[in-house]
């Protein structure tokens, strides 16, 4: 059986952290066969094994989704294909914005998935980009579109109707204290006032076998791209050694320190939600510390699962691609024996939290549950590997599909 899979499920209560630093005032359709769709019993027996979910408000309502919209399928008769897929941003009004990084380009589409056009265009004039988008794309809360590259800090804002160029802005280096440098820039989200930056830290002479120490600072950028105050931070960001990679630049090979992410790391997850509020995990386990970036509001969303051991064959295959020196590295920084709670996190505008949990090494699904401010799994739904969820919005699943070798983008519904 393929397709998705819906189940009903059930959860437990533990407290997370986060480190509160300050406050700020700133102000083509098709059906999809669902298996299992409201009946758990009718698909069990062809369940692989994963991990239980637990909660102590007794079983949600069922999750049903079905898939209404792909783009970039030739098979279907699309006109429009897709060289990869970066971010897909969605506004309020269901039109979609899909990012590809090389070539570069923002493409805009309907809700029904029918072309718009094209927002912004390769090239060094005004509203336009570099060859190659390393940033993402963003809609903010009035429909307007937000393109930003870290090739320089550029941020490029474009109306909500015709997707004019409208403005720029350009954010300076983080001021950082003296021993650290900034890298892996990111906008979690448009505010009414700005944008909601994660600055993650590091270290400037980093350690060549210890634990690779970060954090995470997420800080207000005003309209006009100057920092303003400290909303939060993270001491964990993620586990990682150092490894000496050659790389060619400029046609010559040079030698870099860049961290290799330990087999089966935990590391801190972090996702802006409707409202301001502001989501973050440390994947070890499933809680989810919840504040709001105008004010004292917090409170933790927390259910109890059972840990998947990480087997000898995750770990073989894992370690394959490196060598002898890299291996000892990762056995000296002391391998997990389990695999993280969950691999990502996504928040849908009703502020739901969506995980994607990990799975065990024979399974040909990847499972997401659904939680809601009050630590209740309110749904539970299976994708094929090969599935990657980039946004829900507006009672719809943006997801990310091969089919025969190429990327597209598959547009669900769904209800909870």
């Amino acid at each position: 059986m393929s397709g998705v899979r819906i189940h009903p499920q059930t959860a437990m209560t533990r407290p997370a952290k986060i480190d509160r630093i300050g406050h700020t005032s700133v102000n083509g359709l098709s059906s999809l066969i669902l298996l299992c769709a409201a009946v758990f019993s009718a698909c069990s027996d062809n369940q692989p094994h994963v991990q239980s979910v637990t909660s102590g408000s007794g079983p949600p309502a069922a999750l049903s989704v079905e898939e209404v919209v792909r783009i970039g399928d030739e098979a279907a008769g699309d006109t429009i294909f897709f060289a990869s897929i970066g971010d897909i941003a969605v506004n309020s009004r269901g039109q979609m914005f899909i990012e590809e990084r090389g070539p570069a380009a923002i493409r805009g589409f309907d809700s029904d998935g029918s072309y718009l056009a094209d927002v912004g265009a390769v090239g060094q004039g005004p509203g336009e980009y570099p060859d190659e988008l390393s940033g993402g794309v963003l809609t903010g809360p009035a429909d307007s579109v937000y393109v930003y590259y870290r090739r320089g800090r550029h941020l490029l804002v474009y109306g909500p109707d015709k997707f004019e160029f409208a403005r720029n802005a350009t954010i300076p280096p983080y001021p950082v204290e003296e021993g650290y440098r900034r890298e892996n820039f990111r906008i979690l989200g448009v505010v009414r006032d700005g944008y909601v930056a994660r600055l993650n830290l590091v270290l400037s002479e980093m350690p060549v076998t210890t634990h690779r120490e970060t954090s995470d600072v997420i800080r207000m950028v005003n309209l006009d791209g100057s920092y303003g105050p400290v909303v939060a931070t993270g001491q964990r960001s993620y586990e990682a050694v150092v490894e000496s990679t050659t790389l060619t630049l400029f046609e010559a090979d040079q030698k870099f320190l860049l961290p290799a992410g330990i087999p089966f790391g935990r590391s801190t997850k972090w996702e802006l939600g409707s409202g301001g509020m502001l989501f973050s995990g440390w994947n070890d386990s499933i809680n989810i510390a919840v504040m709001s970036i105008y004010g004292p509001e917090e409170k933790n969303i927390s259910v109890t699962h059972d840990p998947i051991p990480v087997s000898d064959t995750d770990i073989k295959d894992w370690l394959s691609p490196y060598g002898p020196e890299m291996r000892a590295k990762f056995r000296e920084r002391r391998l997990h024996t389990t695999k993280p709670a969950y691999r990502r996190l996504l928040v849908d505008d009703n502020n739901h939290v969506w995980l994607e949990l990990s799975a065990t090494q024979d399974s040909t699904d990847v499972e997401w549950i659904v939680l809601d401010m009050d630590s209740r799994v309110v749904g539970k739904v299976t994708f094929p590997f090969g599935v990657s969820l980039r946004a829900i919005r507006g009672g719809r699943v943006y997801a990310v599909e091969r089919k025969g070798g190429v990327p597209t983008v598959a547009v669900y519904e769904f209800n909870v």
